[in-house]
C-alpha cells in the first residue's frame, strides 16, 4: 500500500498510477519533505518543480509496478518482511516518499518500538528473528553493492535463512525497491505526512 492508501493491486495498475499522478500534482515541491540523509542540508534542497516520473512514462512504470506485484502478492516471502526490506532499504536510499510509505505499510503489522529501531536492528538482534535479520543483512549488502560486493559471507547467511527462490525473490524485492527509490527521491514524490 501506498502512503496515499492506494495500492497496485487495488483496481489494476492504471488506477493506482492515475492516483499518484494527481496526488504528485497537488502537491508542490516545496510541500515536499527533504530525503533524509546524512549528506542531506536543507539549504540545497530545491524548490524547482520535478517530474512525475510514472505520468510521463507510464509503460516503465507499469513494468516497475509488475515486479512490486509479483514480490508482494505472487511470492512466499511473509508481507510484514517485504514492507521491512522496502523501509530498511528506503532508509538507507533516503527515499521520503518511501520511508513514509513503508513506515505506515509496516505499522500495521509491527509495534512502533520495532519500527522506529529498524535502521540500528543489529544492535538490537533481539528484537527480530534470525530469518529477518539475514533479511536486513542481505537488504544492505544488495543495496550497498557498490561497497560491499555483496560478501561471500552475507550470501552464505542470507541462503542459510532462506530457500532458493525466497532468495531469489528477496533480491527482487531488494532490487525493486532500490529502483522506486531512485525514481522517489530524485523526483521528489510527495509525503503523505502532515507537519
Amino acid at each position: 500500500m501506498t502512503a496515499s492508501g492506494v495500492t497496485p493491486d487495488e483496481g489494476g495498475t492504471e488506477k493506482y498510477l492515475r492516483h499518484n499522478v494527481t496526488m504528485h500534482r497537488r502537491t508542490s515541491s516545496s510541500q515536499r519533505a527533504p530525503m533524509l540523509g546524512a549528506d542531506c542540508k536543507e539549504s540545497s534542497m530545491t524548490e524547482m518543480k520535478r517530474l512525475n516520473w510514472s505520468e510521463i512514462a507510464p509503460e516503465g512504470a507499469k513494468a516497475l509496478f509488475g515486479i512490486h506485484h509479483y514480490v508482494t502478492r505472487k511470492t512466499e516471502l511473509p508481507e510484514e518482511l517485504i514492507h521491512l526490506i522496502f523501509l530498511r532499504v528506503s532508509q538507507i536510499n533516503g527515499c521520503a516518499h518511501c520511508i513514509d510509505m513503508h513506515t505506515r505499510d509496516l505499522l500495521k503489522t509491527m509495534a512502533i518500538d520495532k519500527v522506529s529501531l529498524v535502521p540500528v536492528w543489529a544492535e538490537v538482534p533481539h528484537l527480530f528473528s534470525d530469518q529477518y535479520r539475514a533479511a536486513l543483512a542481505w537488504a544492505e549488502e544488495v543495496t550497498n553493492v557498490s561497497t560491499t560486493h555483496a560478501s561471500d559471507e552475507a550470501y552464505a547467511a542470507a541462503a542459510a535463512a532462506f530457500a532458493d527462490k525466497d532468495l531469489v525473490d528477496l533480491t527482487l524485492a531488494i532490487a525493486a525497491m532500490n529502483a522506486f527509490n531512485r525514481l522517489g527521491s530524485p523526483f521528489r514524490l510527495p509525503v503523505a505526512a502532515k507537519p
